[in-house]
């Protein structure tokens, strides 16, 4: 497990609330303190990464078939 600092702006983009969904589902929403997202650490860096330089997801979906074998 790894900690990341996610400015609350990156919090309101439509995948990252489709992450958050996801692992309150997964973990429940009871859950306090940390907020646990339930992804691969560096496809979470890589969408990280690019929602900090672009809010475009064709940019993202590139992005992470890019990184694919």
């Amino acid at each position: 497990m790894e900690r990341f600092i996610v400015s609350t702006e990156l919090l309101n983009h439509s995948i990252l609330v489709k992450l958050l969904n996801k692992s309150a589902q997964e973990f429940s929403y009871e859950q306090r303190g940390v907020l646990r997202i339930s992804c691969h650490v560096l496809i979470f860096e890589r969408v990280l990464e690019v929602l900090q330089l672009s809010d475009d997801l064709h940019d993202l979906f590139t992005s992470l078939s890019d990184d694919l074998p």
